[in-house]
């Protein structure tokens, strides 16, 4: 059932999901913002909101408070993106494809219900089912994606060993 994969290439193929992720949800939020009428709302809701916990009056920068808030998207989705990405890849064939789809389906569930805002793909926009679904569909979307390389990239390693 568990690859033989050495720990590092599992690890390479995690970082490959988690930048898959960090794409794939930055693109969803940006559409969530057009749908709003402005592409960067959400990042700049989330930067305004980080600056403000901090500190820092958020009206005085504008242009920071979007900049926290892909910053902080950055981080989060890669997160997320690393961690399934270790969950899922570390499986072999079919079983990969259904163990991305229980995973996004689980991360939805547990970030509508459970999950603090801060460590949520979007912050605080996606707590309704109508947002986390197109973060669940980009994440899972991801997740295939990263399947993908990593089975492309073990069949390159075994030909060539």
């Amino acid at each position: 059932m568990l690859t033989s994969r050495r720990p590092k290439a599992l690890l390479d193929s995690a970082l490959a999901t988690g930048a898959l992720a960090t794409i794939a949800t930055g693109g969803a939020l940006i559409g969530l913002g057009i749908r709003e009428g402005e592409s960067s709302r959400v990042f700049r809701l989330v930067g305004r909101t980080l600056l403000e916990r901090i500190g820092v009056a958020s009206a005085a920068a504008p242009l920071t408070s979007v900049a926290v808030g892909y910053l902080h998207h950055l981080i989060v989705a890669t997160g997320w993106g690393v961690v399934l990405g270790m969950i899922v890849l570390a499986l072999r064939g079919p079983v990969r494809l259904f163990a991305a789809l229980l995973a996004t389906v689980a991360y939805g569930l547990i970030a509508l219900w459970f999950m603090p805002p801060v460590i949520r793909i979007g912050f605080s926009v996606t707590n309704n089912v109508a947002s986390v679904v197109p973060i669940g569909v980009a994440l899972l979307v991801a997740l295939l994606g990263g399947v993908w390389l990593a089975a492309s990239d073990s069949g390159t390693q075994s030909s060539v060993t």
